[in-house]
């Protein structure tokens, strides 16, 4: 399941799209509200077999891709490697639950940043910020 939300003060700013993907719908929820509470324009995908079929085919495409680790089919290392093959200057977030996660690389990939669950909103959001506006 997917949704898209788009509004047209942020698309009007330029506001970057992230993104967010998460089998927990709860937390991909609240991650993608407080997103757009910063101003983001945010697609929430609850499926990562769905996100990466999005980043292949949408015409939007994200300016950051925020998973979580631990999902069915593919995990969040391996939608972010994905991703990263699908877009070229695409910034990548993983979060985790788990520290040793967030440790793990595939095929040498390592996301920009982690953000370790719970984390608070701060952190959150000042790890998007820091992504967004590091150098390729």
């Amino acid at each position: 399941m997917s949704a898209a939300t788009d509004s047209p003060l942020a698309a009007a700013h330029g506001a970057p799209m992230i993104f967010v993907v998460d089998d927990e719908p709860v937390s991909a929820d609240i991650v993608a509200e407080l997103l757009q509470l910063e101003g983001y324009r945010t697609r929430v995908f609850h499926d990562s077999q769905m996100a990466a079929e999005a980043l292949a085919n949408s015409p939007v495409k994200p300016d950051m891709l925020l998973a979580d680790f631990k999902m069915p089919g593919l995990n969040g290392l391996q939608l972010l490697a994905r991703g990263k093959s699908e877009i070229q200057g695409l910034k990548t977030i993983l979060l985790s639950g788990m520290a040793s996660d967030l440790m793990q690389g595939e095929n040498e990939f390592h996301p920009d940043l982690c953000v370790s669950k719970p984390f608070p909103v701060a952190t959150l959001l000042k790890s998007v910020r820091t992504a967004l506006l590091s150098p390729n």
